[in-house]
């Protein structure tokens, strides 16, 4: 049975790690996606500046030109939110298969430590069985039975 418990507890182990290895990409590509949304959104606010600048300089075609670039921007932007939105979806699903994974894992670590308890108590139970029939020997010995 320990042979069985232990082969289960070290494949957990496995699907663990592999489960946290998954985790750690899922969150590294959220945390790079939230990083393009950042840098889009900074890139709308120079633009803005730019246009407070080409407004007060009176070039209409500077207006123009920042408009068109803030509206890619804005294309962008909404691409990229959904992207990022996928991602934290993976993301959680992939620490919920983590979660389950450790549970699992720490399951099977309880059964593992309660059958060796069990097989530790089982022992204590046999040697004290041999002491007491040793003991009750040597009583019938040295009393004559």
């Amino acid at each position: 049975m320990r042979k069985a418990l232990a082969t289960l507890l070290r494949v957990r182990a496995v699907e663990k790690r592999v489960a946290k290895q998954r985790f750690a990409e899922a969150e590294l590509a959220r945390r790079d996606q939230e990083g393009r949304v950042f840098g889009i959104h900074d890139a709308m606010d120079q633009s803005r500046e730019a246009e407070s600048i080409g407004v007060e300089m009176g070039h209409a075609h500077w207006i123009s030109h920042q408009h068109a670039w803030r509206l890619r921007l804005e294309v962008d932007l909404r691409r990229e939110r959904g992207i990022l939105e996928r991602r934290a979806v993976e993301a959680s699903r992939k620490r919920a298969m983590l979660r389950e994974a450790d549970r699992a894992s720490r399951v099977v670590e309880l059964a593992l430590e309660r059958h060796d308890d069990e097989v530790a108590i089982n022992e204590k139970r046999a040697v004290g069985r041999v002491l007491d029939e040793l003991a009750t020997t040597r009583w019938w010995r040295e009393n004559g039975g």
